[in-house]
């Protein structure tokens, strides 16, 4: 086993079986179950840091964020210094990115998902946290556009792994596994469809998460609209 397949093993928490031919099945499984795990904690982490950025608590919602990130951004305009400086060429709608008066919208991607657009200078509080809240919709574009591939991965893999479970027995005495090591055996497969079927179901939670924040997003703001 290389370094890599078994370091994805350990996070995942599978266990090994002891006979190839399962074992290979749960190997097909692992790489896409390593992915899911890795995007649903940076989903996680996005949302708590962009939450301490803005300075909700932990039940704080993506529309309580969005409503200071406002509040926020209109304070800066009417603190922000007039531009003084003449037009140059890397100007939008006739004041250079730098001199604008800070202002915030948003847009969509190819993909048809909301991003942050900031114009001007944002107090360096504020940018990060645009800056957070960029990341957060970054990591959910990337969940939704990678999730129905992984979803269907697992689903098959934890499908034919499941048709071994009557074949066991056979399979551990062709293994020549006998005794507490044909126990050991069952005792694991058991628990790798138990972590399957309890990943399968938090990969369509972490889906129907992100969608939700696009969806709030969408909700509050119309896109391409200056806030």
């Amino acid at each position: 086993m290389s370094v890599k397949r078994k370091t994805q093993r350990v996070h995942t928490g599978m266990k090994l079986i002891g006979i190839k031919s399962v074992d290979d099945l749960f190997k097909i499984a692992v790489s896409p179950l390593a992915d899911s795990i890795d995007m649903r904690n940076k989903l996680e982490a996005a949302m708590i840091d962009w939450q301490e950025q803005c300075g909700l608590g932990p039940a704080g919602t993506i529309r309580q964020g969005l409503r200071l990130m406002h509040t926020r951004a209109q304070t800066a305009a009417i603190n922000a210094t007039p531009p003084a400086s003449p037009c140059s060429s890397d100007d939008v709608n006739g004041q250079r990115n730098g001199d604008a008066t800070p202002s915030f919208f948003i847009s969509t991607d190819d993909n048809n998902y909301p991003i942050v657009i900031t114009r001007g200078v944002f107090p360096d509080q504020l940018q990060k946290t645009f800056n957070s809240f960029s990341n957060l919709l970054a990591i959910c574009g990337t969940i939704l556009t990678q999730t129905d591939q992984l979803l269907s991965k697992l689903e098959d893999a934890t499908k034919r792994i499941s048709e071994c479970y009557d074949d066991m027995s056979r399979l551990c005495l062709e293994a020549g596994l006998h005794g507490l090591k044909a126990t050991r055996a069952s005792e694991n497969f058991a628990w790798n469809v138990r972590l399957l079927k309890a990943q399968l179901t938090l990969m369509n939670k972490m889906q129907t998460e992100a969608n939700d924040i696009f969806t709030q997003v969408d909700f509050l703001f119309i896109p391409s609209k200056n806030v």
